[in-house]
């Protein structure tokens, strides 16, 4: 259990950096907001919500860690499996910490920000907002570390060849989906069964087996990774 600590807090020291700069972000937004709504009255202004704009820090730490913070926490001593069960631990930690903040952010922004501007919140957009608090929770958490899990198998498979065919499919996938309207249909129906479904048992269960399969990608990268 103290390894965990000393590992999540490493982790957060390699982060802190980068939470800073969301932070920055972040509190420019609100103040930016702020400026448009007084300038321009109350309700007429519309923006995408500040705390959804924070939530952009878990890219970070999807990216981030896999890449410098294997080789930081091994010359420390650890071991591949240290460092994995660490970053699970880590993924899960943040996305369960956002996913508390979007609820109470959310419910800042309907009992009171509203009353001065129109905010886009991703709780609506994917009508995660349907299923209660505790749904709410349930499912941002699977999302998350299902956004989590996808990163870390990218950056953690960077210096694999396999890696670089993953990073290669993943790139053509998206033009070639987004393009093709036949193909573009079946990934707009794949992304609604997977973040906006109506069945939150259904709609959870499928973005955590998908985090788990990806996170067992994570670890055939990682336990191949070499030590220096």
């Amino acid at each position: 259990m103290n390894k965990i600590a000393v590992l999540t807090k490493a982790s957060f020291l390699q982060l802190k950096l980068y939470l800073l700069i969301i932070l920055g972000i972040f509190a420019v937004s609100l103040i930016t907001d702020l400026i448009l709504s007084l300038s321009m009255g109350a309700g007429e202004n519309s923006s995408v919500s500040a705390g959804n704009l924070f939530t952009l820090f878990l890219i970070f730490v999807g990216s981030v860690l896999p890449v410098s913070f294997f080789r930081r926490i091994i010359n420390l001593g650890a071991t591949r499996k240290d460092y994995y069960v660490g970053i699970l631990i880590i993924y899960a930690l943040w996305s369960l910490i956002f996913a508390v903040f979007n609820i109470a952010w959310y419910q800042l922004e309907i009992n009171w920000i509203r009353d001065y501007e129109h905010t886009f919140n991703i709780l609506e957009i994917f009508q995660w907002d349907q299923f209660g608090v505790a749904g709410m929770l349930v499912y941002q958490f699977g999302a998350y570390l299902f956004l989590l899990s996808l990163l870390n198998l990218l950056f953690s498979g960077l210096r694999h060849a396999a890696g670089w065919v993953i990073w290669a499919v993943f790139i053509a996938a998206i033009p070639i989906l987004t393009s093709i309207a036949p193909l573009r249909s079946k990934l707009v129906d794949g992304l609604k069964t997977l973040i906006s479904n109506d069945s939150l048992l259904q709609g959870f269960g499928l973005t955590l087996a998908l985090a788990c399969l990806l996170l067992a990608g994570g670890w055939w990268f990682t336990a191949r990774r070499a030590l220096i």
